[in-house]
């Protein structure tokens, strides 16, 4: 019997990465599995970023490029996932790249069986490509409502007691093209909810049937610290804000667990200690004030009396008391010292 090899869209949004585009372009040509096409999509870059992209076209026929204004990267997916024709999409950074094995992997449980999506496991790198982290994840299949409880609730974030999530990212894996164009999804703007990758999971996981997540890291994800996760942005908290008060109602509409809340309050708070942090670089009474309006947030002080805080470490407890009693200048000090380490 002949196998099956389903057919790839690769869609990789493309923005001032000249330094790194060739790489992440090399590694995706030189895959072993070879039933693909790639759309490159030039977010208006202002560097040769486009001059590349299409000297790639001009040498392999299933190599496409659009060049258009910059809208951001979740805008950017969407404009990709308009001209894909694959049964399955995958979404590739264009500052990172591929294990040569990473998409026969992800493809192998679709040879044996139908699923509408494949989740794998990640490396992380730096600038130099010096590993700092492999994420292998155990191998599984989830079905039906299985999917929400072991893989919608884990991309929220750890749960109180342990690390358990699943990365909510949406690259190194394969989702069905035919479940988003049947529920009209789409990626919101990072401009908006500062994470459009969890955003999209949790609209696309409501959906999901059937899951499989499989032993690999040949996805090479490059840490950014000029990312907009990782540099200075004056309105930062808000954006946090903004973002869990919009996955706090993601959760209620699609009956989630409590659990699911606990875990989307951790990662509020994460995101809360990332916004803090960053005031250490800021002018001593700016960052104070800063963090001042921070703790005397009404949804954050929510968030903390109703989560168990007694399951967590010893240093995040500390942290949480410190904002509930508003030691600004405690929390500003801790961070401007490095004690948070």
């Amino acid at each position: 019997m002949k196998e099956k090899t389903p057919f790839i869209s690769i869609i990789v949004p493309v923005y001032n990465v000249e330094k790194f585009l060739e790489q992440c372009i090399d590694s995706i040509v030189n895959q072993k599995y070879k039933n693909f096409e790639v759309i490159l999509i030039d977010d208006g870059s202002t560097d040769n970023s486009g001059i590349i992209c299409d000297k790639y076209s001009e040498k392999y026929s299933y190599i496409r490029v659009f060049h258009k204004n910059n809208s951001g990267l979740g805008l950017t997916r969407n404009y990709g996932m308009e001209h894909a024709s694959g049964e399955y999409v995958m979404f590739v950074d264009s500052d990172d790249f591929l294990g040569p094995m990473c998409l026969k992997k992800l493809i192998a449980p679709l040879i044996q069986g139908k699923y509408d999506t494949v989740i794998g496991g990640y490396t992380r790198i730096d600038d130099t490509g010096k590993i700092s982290l492999r994420k292998n994840y155990k191998p599984n299949s989830f079905f039906g409502k299985e999917v929400k409880e072991n893989v919608m609730e884990k991309m929220l974030g750890n749960s109180p007691k342990k690390n358990d999530s699943i990365k909510m990212s949406v690259w190194n894996n394969l989702y069905s093209l035919e479940l988003i164009k049947r529920n009209k999804l789409h990626f919101v703007s990072e401009r908006k909810y500062i994470s459009e990758d969890i955003v999209w999971d949790l609209d696309y996981f409501q959906y999901s049937e059937s899951v499989k997540i499989v032993s690999s890291a040949e996805y090479y994800y490059r840490f950014n610290p000029d990312s907009l996760s990782h540099k200075y942005w004056p309105n930062k908290f808000e954006l946090y804000v903004v973002l869990y008060s919009y996955l706090l109602k993601k959760v209620k509409q699609n009956n989630l667990s409590e659990d699911s809340i606990n875990r989307l309050k951790k990662q509020f708070f994460i995101n809360v200690r990332s916004s803090i942090s960053q005031e250490k670089n800021n002018g001593f009474y700016k960052g104070l004030n800063t963090i001042r309006k921070i703790c005397k947030n009404s949804m954050l002080k929510e968030a903390i009396q109703s989560y168990p805080i007694d399951k967590l470490d010893k240093k995040q407890r500390i942290f949480l008391k410190l904002i509930q009693k508003r030691m600004a200048l405690i929390l500003l000090l801790i961070f401007k010292l490095g004690l948070e380490k």
